[in-house]
């Protein structure tokens, strides 16, 4: 499926989980602190979903627009 970052932004959050689901390759998982932050990728671009442990709630899903961000989720 190709998909641009702006394109998925217009999707509320329960489709663009269903969107990652479907079309997204997992390529990392964290535990930091009460959270599973998970880093998607899907077309050309990646998505973070940070899920509370606590509440078993999901706090965001967004595409990352600066990649570097990968390089400090790989150090943690």
């Amino acid at each position: 499926m190709k998909l641009t970052r702006g394109e998925f932004c217009q999707f509320n959050r329960t489709t663009r989980l269903q969107l990652l689901k479907e079309f997204g390759k997992n390529i990392l998982e964290k535990k930091i602190r009460m959270r599973v932050i998970s880093i998607y990728k899907i077309s050309n671009f990646y998505v973070e979903v940070y899920e509370n442990l606590d509440s078993h709630q999901l706090e965001k899903v967004e595409p990352l627009w600066n990649m570097r961000i990968l390089d400090v989720y790989d150090t943690l």
